[in-house]
């Protein structure tokens, strides 16, 4: 928060107050051509500050501020090349004097004119750190590296030595290696941010600054003063970091020890890689320590506005009788107009099962290769006989290192019994017979005289006909189902190949995935022998999980229940019984000897001694 007196204070508290809005636009000569109030286009000007993604709280940012406005100017748009551009919010206090309050300094990127509108656009002078690092390795403390690059890229540091080494990790001598993956001195300086456990900003006098999510409120927010407000029913809070090691190639997890909330993902540090192991966890208990002081209730908030407040503040939302404490990591002021402030997390209940995931991908990542073809193979251990209700086939576990795409392909082989139902078909044949031939009066002739005539004769024919079996595939991903793709196979009664296809995109970075295939009748039988169901799933940058994970998976399905019985539903009950059984290893022994025959050792004489085991799974497989 940007200081300012009591009086300013009293005044930005008020219903009603008296203020406006100036800047300047200094030009590559340093011309400073000034505007006032009058000059602004009424709703045409902002500033937008960020320290945080859009769901999820960050450090090592380097978010650069952005500006607009529009003024009735008569300035060349051409002679704004490579020029600048101040604002400042000015504030009477009741004693009739006005308290000024810089708000940033922007280089001018976009100027665009009509008639009489002049449009800027612009951001603060972060983006000059967009600049190519040019160095392979070197070494020194935060503020040497943090003093080079900014006497590199022309912006003025913020800070002193002494404010630099309150930080965490602020007295290490940090340092890069060859391989690192530094493209510019912005990377360098969300990597030396990181180490430190703030964020990186430029300063409303257009110096670059370290900052940190605020400790301490430095304002509350009265509910006279919000148009509109949401506040989350969830705070968010971290106990535990992960961070991957080159040199070992292992995501590395620390935690506290009453490890309930969330675990922030700090990514491959080029700058906590080199030297001892010991120094490497000494920094990232730092960083914990740092990071576990991050809670707050996440919101969002139309304010009257306060021009002095910043991103990472830490303030006070009045809410009836409850101060709700939130983290600003995002920042609108509207000039002469409303102010949006937003304070985003991820509420730790709901990504906890994540975290937990982080940690089985701990000891997982030195299993990927990014560029490599990694094949997850998988075969059913046991037999299935197919039912009209969804029966899991097959389930494949993986991890996935980066953002990047798999595809799914399976073979299963089926033997298919279908139904047969009785049939009455109506059939016609040509028969012979003796019919009587009659005389010209119809009379019969003493003796009878009789013909073969040939008739057709009608019959009901009864045969079985065969129902074709159809069946029903249905993939689920991530316990999801994927409702757009249902493949349907109709087959006749035999041994049949049915094969799968399905890619897998935007699979997300550093998540464990699961993707299950079930298949349901709809009429007929099918069953699936062992081993005969076999899939993969292939892709790069994947892993998996070599060990069981201590996951027990359990299927039910309940049939159908009749509404016209719904009084029985009062006597339904369900009774599940967990128990654990310890495998019972099968020993036998049997000792073979000599056979004498009446004291006579016979040579050529042998034993010969079988073993049969029968498969369980099989045994039930076949009735």
């Amino acid at each position: 928060m940007y200081s300012t007196s009591d009086g300013y204070k009293v005044a930005i508290k008020k219903n009603s107050r008296k203020f406006y809005w100036t800047g300047n636009i200094i030009l590559k000569d340093e011309t400073i051509i000034p505007f006032t109030n009058k000059n602004i286009l009424k709703g045409s000007g902002y500033i937008h500050r960020s320290c945080s993604g859009s769901s999820e709280l960050e450090i090592g940012t380097v978010y650069a501020s952005e500006f607009g406005i529009s003024l009735f100017s008569n300035i060349d748009r051409y002679s704004l090349e490579n020029s600048r551009l101040e604002l400042f919010y000015h504030q009477e206090l009741d004693n009739g004097t006005i308290e000024s309050i810089p708000m940033g300094i922007f280089d001018v990127t976009e100027a665009n004119r009509s008639k009489k509108i002049l449009e800027l656009k612009g951001y603060d002078y972060m983006l000059r750190f967009d600049k190519a690092f040019p160095l392979t390795d070197t070494f020194g403390t935060a503020f040497e590296l943090l003093s080079l690059s900014c006497e590199k890229c022309k912006v003025e540091f913020g800070m002193t030595e002494e404010e630099l080494s309150t930080f965490v990790n602020g007295t290490e001598v940090l340092a890069i290696y060859q391989d690192h993956d530094i493209e510019t001195y912005r990377d360098f300086i969300h990597y030396i941010s990181q180490v430190l456990g703030g964020f990186a900003q430029i300063s409303r006098d257009g110096k670059l600054i370290i900052k940190t999510y605020g400790e301490n409120l430095v304002t509350s927010i009265e509910a006279k003063e919000r148009f509109s407000s949401s506040v989350s029913d969830f705070k968010t809070y971290y106990t535990a970091i992960n961070s991957t090691n080159v040199k070992t190639k292992i995501a590395e997890y620390y935690a506290l020890e009453n490890d309930d909330g969330l675990t922030m993902n700090l990514g491959i540090n080029p700058l906590m890689q080199l030297g001892l192991p010991e120094k490497r966890k000494r920094m990232c208990e730092a960083l914990l320590t740092e990071i576990t002081k991050i809670h707050h209730t996440p919101f969002d908030a139309i304010t009257i506005g306060d021009p002095s407040l910043y991103v990472g503040d830490r303030i006070s939302l009045k809410f009836m009788d409850e101060n709700i404490e939130g983290l600003i990591t995002d920042i609108e002021y509207k000039i002469n107009g409303k102010h949006r402030i937003l304070g985003v997390g991820k509420n730790p209940y709901l990504s906890k099962a994540k975290s937990k995931n982080d940690k089985n991908i701990v000891g997982l990542l030195n299993q990927i290769e990014s560029e490599k073809l990694v094949v997850h193979a998988y075969s059913n251990y046991s037999a299935f006989n197919l039912s009209t209700t969804d029966t899991p086939i097959i389930r494949i576990e993986f991890a996935s290192n980066k953002e990047t795409e798999a595809i799914f392909n399976a073979s299963i082989l089926l033997n298919i019994i279908c139904d047969t139902e009785e049939k009455i078909r109506k059939i016609s044949r040509k028969v012979k017979k003796q019919v009587e031939v009659l005389d010209e009066e119809g009379k019969s002739y003493d003796p009878p005289k009789y013909e073969e005539k040939e008739e057709v004769e009608k019959l009901d024919f009864l045969e079985n006909i065969e129902i074709p079996t159809r069946l029903v595939v249905t993939y689920v991903f991530n316990d999801t189902k994927i409702e757009h793709h249902i493949p349907k196979e109709t087959y006749l009664s035999g041994d049949h190949i049915l094969n799968l296809f399905y890619p897998l995109t935007k699979l997300q970075e550093k998540t464990m995935n699961n993707f299950s295939v079930l298949i349901r009748l709809e009429s007929g039988k099918v069953m699936i022998g062992n081993g005969n169901a076999i899939a993969a799933i292939s892709g790069q940058s994947l892993g998996s999980t070599e060990a069981w994970d201590g996951k027990i998976k359990i299927d039910e399905s309940w049939k159908r229940i009749e509404l016209s019985h719904s009084f029985l539903l009062r006597k339904l009950k369900a009774n599940y019984k967990v128990e654990r059984q310890v495998p019972r290893p099968l020993v036998f022994n049997e000792k073979v000897r000599r056979f004498k025959y009446q004291g006579l050792i016979l040579g050529k004489y042998k034993e010969e001694i079988t073993t049969a085991f029968k498969d369980k799974e099989e045994g039930n497989a076949q009735g």
